[in-house]
């Protein structure tokens, strides 16, 4: 059997109903990449205390952001929580991240507020989406999540570190869906 597409394409089917195809596979994020789709942001930062929000990124642009994963480390022992948060940041003095694109050949970039400071209030947390255990001072740490963090138009996630001082060091990858 065959099936015909509006284009005059044809397809072949089996026996069992399955499409004939030949395919060449490449993973998600390089397909992504290759349309200048995703990015790093980093920064180092000394948040002024024990809990305190030191990383805030809102999504202005209008299509999803997925965070992949984060690398950070610390200079001392310490829990980090990414937290799904909502409110106005204020800043002491609120320094903006830059975006590097991963695809070098493009010039895109995302559609965020991205700003990490010593200490960001303003913001009510509306639950921990993951946590990350340093136990080591500087060592890197990976959070990976298959699943993502995905972050629609207008909202945002916050960074808290437990530990009252050092200082820390991150790298977050993110991903804009409209690739």
């Amino acid at each position: 059997m065959q099936i015909t597409g509006p284009n005059g394409q044809v397809a072949d089917v089996d026996f069992e109903n399955r499409v004939k195809t030949f395919a060449v596979t490449q993973p998600e994020d390089k397909h992504i990449n290759l349309e200048g789709g995703t990015h790093s942001i980093y920064f180092t930062v000394t948040p002024a205390g024990a809990n305190d929000y030191f990383y805030y990124l809102k999504n202005t642009g209008v299509s999803d952001l997925y965070i992949t994963d984060i690398r950070i480390k610390s200079t001392v022992v310490t829990d980090i929580y990414y937290e799904y948060v909502s409110g106005t940041p204020t800043y002491t003095t609120g320094t903006a991240t830059g975006d590097v694109t991963r695809n070098l050949g493009s010039a895109r970039s995302l559609s965020v507020e991205s700003k990490y400071d010593t200490d960001i209030t303003g913001l009510t947390s509306l639950g921990v989406l993951f946590f990350e255990c340093c136990a080591a001072a500087n060592t890197r740490y990976k959070l990976s999540t298959s699943s993502n963090v995905i972050i629609p138009q207008g909202k945002a996630i916050a960074f808290k570190r437990e530990a009252a001082t050092g200082v820390i060091e991150a790298l977050v990858s993110v991903v804009d869906s409209a690739s």
